[in-house]
């Protein structure tokens, strides 16, 4: 039996997965904006692990995600005048 290799469409590019997901950041005060955070990072590391991805890939795809939704939502808060 051969097994392929799992190349995943990285969330971090798809803009409107990462926008929606730092303003919804923005309507929760900071204790559950971190864990809304983590809560949707954990989804996606469980979607691409049961899909196949490599552990180790998929930790690399959740730390560039992470870091594009904080990016993202400092952005937001500070173009659209929200506190966070």
């Amino acid at each position: 039996m051969t097994t392929g290799l799992v190349l995943p469409f990285p969330r971090v590019r798809d803009r409107a997965f990462v926008r929606r997901h730092a303003a919804l950041m923005a309507t929760y005060s900071e204790g559950a904006a971190e864990k809304y955070l983590a809560t949707q990072l954990d989804v996606q590391r469980r979607t691409m692990t049961k899909r196949g991805v490599d552990p180790a890939v998929a930790e690399e795809h959740i730390g560039a995600l992470k870091c594009a939704i904080r990016a993202e939502f400092g952005r937001y808060v500070v173009t659209r005048g929200g506190a966070a």
